[in-house]
Protein backbone atom coordinates (compact mmCIF):
# COMPACT_ATOMS: atom_id res chain seq x y z
CA UNK A 1 0.00 0.00 0.00
CA UNK A 2 1.40 3.58 -0.82
CA UNK A 3 1.27 5.81 1.92
CA UNK A 4 1.42 10.00 1.50
CA UNK A 5 3.96 11.69 3.35
CA UNK A 6 2.52 15.09 4.55
CA UNK A 7 5.08 17.30 5.86
CA UNK A 8 3.80 20.21 8.55
CA UNK A 9 4.63 23.55 9.56
CA UNK A 10 5.71 24.89 6.40
CA UNK A 11 6.88 28.75 7.36
CA UNK A 12 9.30 29.43 4.45
CA UNK A 13 9.10 28.90 0.80
CA UNK A 14 12.37 26.86 0.57
CA UNK A 15 11.27 24.35 2.97
CA UNK A 16 8.33 24.23 0.89
CA UNK A 17 10.91 23.49 -2.42
CA UNK A 18 12.88 21.24 -0.02
CA UNK A 19 10.21 18.81 0.64
CA UNK A 20 8.15 19.18 -3.04
CA UNK A 21 12.00 18.10 -3.77
CA UNK A 22 12.36 15.35 -1.20
CA UNK A 23 8.70 13.57 -2.23
CA UNK A 24 6.24 14.99 -0.37
CA UNK A 25 2.58 14.39 -1.31
CA UNK A 26 1.24 17.23 1.05
CA UNK A 27 2.48 20.49 2.80
CA UNK A 28 0.50 21.59 5.95
CA UNK A 29 0.54 25.42 6.45
CA UNK A 30 -0.47 26.82 10.18
CA UNK A 31 -3.02 29.91 9.57
CA UNK A 32 -4.06 32.12 12.17
CA UNK A 33 -4.63 28.72 14.42
CA UNK A 34 -5.92 30.04 17.69
CA UNK A 35 -3.62 28.66 19.94
CA UNK A 36 0.09 29.76 20.49
CA UNK A 37 2.73 27.58 18.72
CA UNK A 38 5.94 28.46 16.42
CA UNK A 39 4.18 27.88 13.28
CA UNK A 40 1.37 30.55 12.93
CA UNK A 41 1.31 31.97 10.06
CA UNK A 42 -1.32 34.98 8.18
CA UNK A 43 -3.84 34.34 6.13
CA UNK A 44 -1.78 36.81 3.48
CA UNK A 45 1.45 34.88 4.50
CA UNK A 46 -0.31 31.54 3.96
CA UNK A 47 -1.33 32.26 0.74
CA UNK A 48 2.01 33.61 -0.83
CA UNK A 49 3.49 30.52 0.28
CA UNK A 50 1.13 28.28 -0.81
CA UNK A 51 1.28 29.83 -4.62
CA UNK A 52 4.73 28.62 -4.46
CA UNK A 53 3.45 25.27 -4.39
CA UNK A 54 3.52 23.19 -7.68
CA UNK A 55 0.78 21.07 -9.26
CA UNK A 56 -0.18 17.55 -7.90
CA UNK A 57 1.16 18.68 -4.29
CA UNK A 58 -1.44 18.77 -1.94
CA UNK A 59 -1.61 22.23 -0.23
CA UNK A 60 -3.69 22.21 4.00
CA UNK A 61 -4.39 24.91 5.87
CA UNK A 62 -4.32 23.79 9.28
CA UNK A 63 -7.12 25.79 11.09
CA UNK A 64 -9.07 25.63 14.27
CA UNK A 65 -11.81 27.68 15.93
CA UNK A 66 -15.52 28.74 14.60
CA UNK A 67 -17.00 27.72 11.18
CA UNK A 68 -17.23 31.57 10.10
CA UNK A 69 -13.72 31.78 10.61
CA UNK A 70 -12.41 28.59 8.96
CA UNK A 71 -14.52 29.91 6.26
CA UNK A 72 -12.80 32.86 5.69
CA UNK A 73 -9.26 31.30 5.79
CA UNK A 74 -10.34 29.24 3.34
CA UNK A 75 -11.44 31.73 1.24
CA UNK A 76 -8.01 33.89 1.65
CA UNK A 77 -5.85 30.61 1.29
CA UNK A 78 -8.13 28.44 -1.63
CA UNK A 79 -6.53 25.50 -0.04
CA UNK A 80 -6.55 21.36 -1.14
CA UNK A 81 -7.79 20.77 2.23
CA UNK A 82 -8.84 21.91 5.84
CA UNK A 83 -7.28 20.13 8.45
CA UNK A 84 -9.67 21.40 11.50
CA UNK A 85 -6.99 20.80 14.25
CA UNK A 86 -9.25 22.11 17.43
CA UNK A 87 -12.13 20.71 19.35
CA UNK A 88 -14.26 21.57 16.74
CA UNK A 89 -17.92 19.56 16.89
CA UNK A 90 -19.83 17.81 14.90
CA UNK A 91 -22.31 20.73 13.64
CA UNK A 92 -19.37 22.70 12.67
CA UNK A 93 -18.01 19.98 10.76
CA UNK A 94 -21.22 19.95 8.87
CA UNK A 95 -21.69 23.41 8.71
CA UNK A 96 -18.47 23.34 6.97
CA UNK A 97 -19.11 20.62 4.46
CA UNK A 98 -22.27 22.15 3.33
CA UNK A 99 -20.61 25.89 2.66
CA UNK A 100 -17.70 23.81 0.59
CA UNK A 101 -19.54 21.60 -1.15
CA UNK A 102 -18.73 21.81 -4.75
CA UNK A 103 -15.39 24.30 -3.95
CA UNK A 104 -13.01 20.96 -4.28
CA UNK A 105 -11.76 21.83 -0.88
CA UNK A 106 -11.80 18.51 1.82
CA UNK A 107 -12.21 18.39 5.43
CA UNK A 108 -9.62 16.49 7.72
CA UNK A 109 -10.67 15.97 11.12
CA UNK A 110 -8.02 15.60 13.90
CA UNK A 111 -8.57 13.05 16.50
CA UNK A 112 -6.56 14.45 19.46
CA UNK A 113 -5.35 12.33 22.17
CA UNK A 114 -4.24 13.81 25.13
CA UNK A 115 -0.80 12.27 25.65
CA UNK A 116 -0.70 13.18 29.58
CA UNK A 117 -3.48 10.98 30.35
CA UNK A 118 -4.43 6.88 29.37
CA UNK A 119 -5.95 6.46 25.95
CA UNK A 120 -9.38 6.44 24.78
CA UNK A 121 -11.20 2.95 24.78
CA UNK A 122 -10.78 1.55 20.99
CA UNK A 123 -13.97 1.93 20.61
CA UNK A 124 -14.77 5.64 21.63
CA UNK A 125 -12.17 6.56 18.72
CA UNK A 126 -13.91 4.78 16.20
CA UNK A 127 -17.08 5.74 16.90
CA UNK A 128 -15.43 9.40 17.06
CA UNK A 129 -14.53 9.03 13.84
CA UNK A 130 -17.12 7.81 12.52
CA UNK A 131 -19.55 10.61 13.62
CA UNK A 132 -16.94 13.42 12.05
CA UNK A 133 -17.33 11.51 8.95
CA UNK A 134 -21.19 11.14 8.51
CA UNK A 135 -20.75 14.67 9.48
CA UNK A 136 -18.80 15.42 6.62
CA UNK A 137 -15.32 15.08 7.14
CA UNK A 138 -13.67 13.13 4.44
CA UNK A 139 -10.49 12.11 6.41
CA UNK A 140 -9.28 11.67 9.79
CA UNK A 141 -5.95 12.68 11.67
CA UNK A 142 -4.46 10.90 15.10
CA UNK A 143 -2.31 12.73 16.88
CA UNK A 144 -1.52 13.46 20.70
CA UNK A 145 -1.94 16.58 22.40
CA UNK A 146 -0.44 17.92 25.81
CA UNK A 147 -1.49 20.93 27.88
CA UNK A 148 0.01 24.03 26.11
CA UNK A 149 0.94 21.98 23.15
CA UNK A 150 -1.79 21.88 20.17
CA UNK A 151 0.83 19.87 18.01
CA UNK A 152 4.04 19.00 17.29
CA UNK A 153 4.44 17.22 20.57
CA UNK A 154 6.63 14.80 19.86
CA UNK A 155 4.93 12.52 21.89
CA UNK A 156 4.03 8.72 20.35
CA UNK A 157 -0.11 7.64 19.97
CA UNK A 158 -0.97 4.18 20.73
CA UNK A 159 -0.29 2.78 17.03
CA UNK A 160 -2.71 -0.03 18.10
CA UNK A 161 -5.63 2.92 18.70
CA UNK A 162 -4.47 4.19 15.43
CA UNK A 163 -4.81 0.84 13.95
CA UNK A 164 -8.18 0.39 15.41
CA UNK A 165 -9.56 3.19 13.00
CA UNK A 166 -7.65 2.33 9.78
CA UNK A 167 -9.41 -1.25 10.31
CA UNK A 168 -12.52 0.51 10.96
CA UNK A 169 -12.48 1.63 7.40
CA UNK A 170 -14.68 4.73 8.06
CA UNK A 171 -12.56 7.09 6.47
CA UNK A 172 -9.24 7.85 4.82
CA UNK A 173 -6.66 7.67 8.13
CA UNK A 174 -3.75 9.66 8.51
CA UNK A 175 -1.37 9.00 11.62
CA UNK A 176 0.46 12.10 13.40
CA UNK A 177 2.20 12.54 16.69
CA UNK A 178 5.76 11.17 17.77
CA UNK A 179 6.93 10.23 14.28
CA UNK A 180 10.33 10.35 12.81
CA UNK A 181 12.84 9.14 10.49
CA UNK A 182 13.71 6.29 13.18
CA UNK A 183 9.86 5.05 13.74
CA UNK A 184 8.09 6.11 11.10
CA UNK A 185 8.84 2.69 9.02
CA UNK A 186 7.75 0.89 11.92
CA UNK A 187 4.39 3.07 12.71
CA UNK A 188 3.37 2.44 8.81
CA UNK A 189 3.85 -1.19 9.06
CA UNK A 190 1.88 -1.35 12.35
CA UNK A 191 -0.61 0.52 11.41
CA UNK A 192 -0.99 0.65 7.74
CA UNK A 193 -2.99 4.39 7.37
CA UNK A 194 -3.39 6.11 4.28
CA UNK A 195 -0.87 9.20 5.18
CA UNK A 196 1.61 9.86 8.16
CA UNK A 197 2.24 13.61 9.27
CA UNK A 198 5.79 15.27 10.85
CA UNK A 199 6.34 18.42 11.96
CA UNK A 200 8.38 19.25 14.55
CA UNK A 201 10.96 15.72 14.34
CA UNK A 202 12.49 17.09 10.66
CA UNK A 203 13.00 20.69 12.04
CA UNK A 204 15.74 22.06 13.99
CA UNK A 205 15.48 24.69 17.08
CA UNK A 206 14.89 27.86 15.08
CA UNK A 207 12.03 25.72 13.01
CA UNK A 208 13.42 25.55 10.19
CA UNK A 209 12.98 21.99 7.97
CA UNK A 210 16.29 20.25 8.10
CA UNK A 211 17.01 18.50 4.25
CA UNK A 212 18.64 15.22 5.50
CA UNK A 213 15.70 14.37 8.15
CA UNK A 214 12.84 15.43 5.62
CA UNK A 215 14.61 13.18 3.39
CA UNK A 216 15.14 10.32 5.66
CA UNK A 217 11.57 10.25 6.99
CA UNK A 218 9.89 10.46 3.56
CA UNK A 219 12.31 7.49 2.56
CA UNK A 220 11.59 5.94 5.69
CA UNK A 221 7.87 6.12 5.09
CA UNK A 222 7.46 5.26 1.52
CA UNK A 223 9.72 2.44 1.58
CA UNK A 224 7.62 0.65 4.98
CA UNK A 225 4.54 1.50 2.53
CA UNK A 226 5.86 -0.60 -0.40
CA UNK A 227 6.46 -3.59 1.36
CA UNK A 228 3.35 -5.86 0.73
CA UNK A 229 3.77 -7.44 4.21
CA UNK A 230 5.85 -5.84 6.67
CA UNK A 231 6.02 -6.45 10.48
CA UNK A 232 3.40 -8.04 12.38
CA UNK A 233 0.97 -5.09 13.52
CA UNK A 234 -0.14 -4.48 16.90
CA UNK A 235 -2.89 -7.42 17.29
CA UNK A 236 -0.17 -9.99 15.91
CA UNK A 237 -1.56 -9.78 12.60
CA UNK A 238 0.97 -10.13 10.33
CA UNK A 239 0.62 -8.32 6.57
CA UNK A 240 -1.04 -5.35 5.35
CA UNK A 241 -4.88 -3.48 6.20
CA UNK A 242 -7.01 -2.66 3.83
CA UNK A 243 -6.54 0.92 2.41
CA UNK A 244 -9.90 2.81 4.49
CA UNK A 245 -9.46 5.38 1.02
CA UNK A 246 -10.19 2.19 -1.73
CA UNK A 247 -8.59 4.95 -3.65
CA UNK A 248 -7.02 8.14 -3.87
CA UNK A 249 -9.45 10.52 -2.17
CA UNK A 250 -8.86 13.88 -4.32
CA UNK A 251 -7.76 15.36 -7.28
CA UNK A 252 -3.91 14.27 -7.91
CA UNK A 253 -2.91 13.65 -4.17
CA UNK A 254 -6.11 14.29 -1.98
CA UNK A 255 -5.41 13.54 1.38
Amino acid sequence: MAVRVKICGITDPDDAALAVEAGADALGFVVEYPDANPWILSRRRAAELMRTVPPFVTRVAVVGGDARTILELAEATVPHALQLHRDEPEPCVAELARALDGSGIRLIKALRIDASLPGPPAEALTEAARRFVDAGADAVLVDSVVPGRPAGTGRKVDWALARSVVDAGVAPCILAGGLDPANVGRAVAAVRPFAVDVISAVENAGHRKVPEQVRAFIRAAKAAGADPAGPADPAGRGGPAADPAGAQTGEASRP
